[in-house]
């Protein structure tokens, strides 16, 4: 199971130079991290999933001006773009290595920086999931609310605001 959203952005000045990064969160198999991006890396990324998958709609590339209201409309568009990508059936693992997620020999996910150095492979291989209903806002167990909380609880338990509702 793996889960991406993309809260916030921030702009980064070095000396002269000024550029905005969008911070994502990605929860996978119990664990979380964060990572930061530039548009432009987006950007390749989808060309490169565009090489081997049919990707999700990008969101375009606006040159007017660089208001908050801009920035939040990319942000909005960026999160989208990720999670339409993790719905589709086969994901690259050049979308993995993005998000800076390795998975193991035994299919579970681990951060790269868990991940022993391993020789490169000389082919793309890709990986579908299916749909998880408990991701979906609108999902009605049949099991009491206590013990869906209790496994969200002791699965996310090390995150501060609670994702499901």
């Amino acid at each position: 199971m793996i889960r991406v959203s993309v809260p916030s952005y921030r702009k980064v000045e070095e000396g002269n130079d000024s550029y905005t990064v969008f911070k994502i969160d990605v929860f996978h198999s119990g664990r979380f991290h964060s990572i930061e991006r530039r548009y432009s890396e987006f950007e390749d990324l989808h060309k490169q999933l565009k090489k081997m998958i049919t990707a999700a709609e990008f969101p375009p590339k606006k040159v007017l001006k660089w208001s908050p209201k801009v920035l939040e409309q990319r942000r909005q568009g960026l999160q989208l773009y990720l999670q339409k990508t993790l719905e589709g059936d086969m994901i690259p693992t050049s979308f993995f290595k993005f998000l800076e997620v390795s998975i193991s020999k035994s299919g579970s996910f681990e951060s790269l920086d868990q991940v022993d150095a391993h020789p490169t492979i000389g082919h793309q291989p890709m990986v579908g999931f299916s749909k998880d209903a408990f991701l979906q806002e609108n999902y009605r167990s049949i099991l009491p609310d206590i013990i869906v909380e209790g496994v969200h609880q002791g699965i996310y338990s090390h995150i501060e605001e609670p994702i499901y509702r």
